[in-house]
């Protein structure tokens, strides 16, 4: 089994593939400026399509462009859409987020909720910004640094797993360096991060009985991130950033 189809044996049952609930997605859009007038988005890395169809019935003007690597999540999202009436509004495109090509100036609103380290914040963030028309918004979630100076198990930890994490502060400092104001920030709460911990716990114990020792080894690695995540839940976790294209 490769490493991509075990990653979705893993993960293809539960409803999202990162920390994040719909209160801090509507939170997030929320913070976007003049957000009724918002009428073509960007949904990149949507897995099941959680945001995909929470922005499709808030921006109820909106296009959206859902974008995945997995065509399974795509249909799902396809399928949820004609059962919420909002199917004429959502496109699925299946591609890799990291190569997907887009007109400069076609969108009002990009969101990456807990898939912008695909790219990596800078590259992703540059890149995005020829996208945004003016006064267009970028809004994200991502793994970071909550303190200065981190324990020695999860430092040590995330060196290995995303050695590219970072905190808060350099994360702001990039985005206005890059070309955007920082409209607004918040940590992402307990329950966001325990409605994709729990259930993704629930599927290590579904698939502990498995005899591949790749297969246990990866399963393994993910018990230890959820362990890691809730003992040090004060140093870090997913923080979500809302920011706004401004011209030079």
């Amino acid at each position: 089994m490769s490493t991509d189809d075990l990653i979705y044996e893993i993960f293809s049952p539960l409803s999202q593939g990162a920390p994040g609930n719909d209160a801090s997605t509507l939170r997030a859009l929320d913070a976007v400026p003049c957000c009724d007038s918002v009428l073509q988005v960007l949904d990149l890395g949507v897995g099941h399509g959680r945001t995909t169809l929470i922005l499709a019935e808030t921006l109820q003007d909106a296009h959206v462009t859902a974008v995945d690597i997995h065509a399974p999540f795509l249909e799902n999202l396809a399928r949820d859409a004609r059962i919420t009436g909002v199917a004429n509004r959502i496109y699925p495109l299946l591609g890799d987020m990291a190569a997907i090509e887009v007109a400069e100036k076609s969108m009002d609103l990009i969101w990456a909720e807990g898939s912008i380290y695909v790219i990596g914040i800078q590259c992703a963030l540059a890149t995005w910004r020829r996208w945004l028309r003016p006064a267009g918004c970028v809004a994200f979630s991502d793994f970071t640094w909550w303190t200065d100076d981190p324990s020695e198990t999860p430092s040590r930890f995330w060196a290995t797993e995303y050695p590219e994490m970072a905190n808060e502060n350099s994360i702001r400092s990039c985005a206005e360096a890059i070309g955007y104001r920082v409209v607004s920030s918040f940590r992402v709460p307990r329950e966001g991060h325990d409605a994709y911990y729990v259930p993704l716990e629930a599927r290590l114990a579904e698939l502990a009985g498995h005899r591949d020792a790749g297969v246990l080894k990866v399963l393994e690695s993910i018990q230890e991130e959820i362990d890691i995540s809730r003992r040090y839940s004060d140093e870090a976790g997913y923080t979500f950033f809302i920011l706004q294209r401004v011209e030079n």
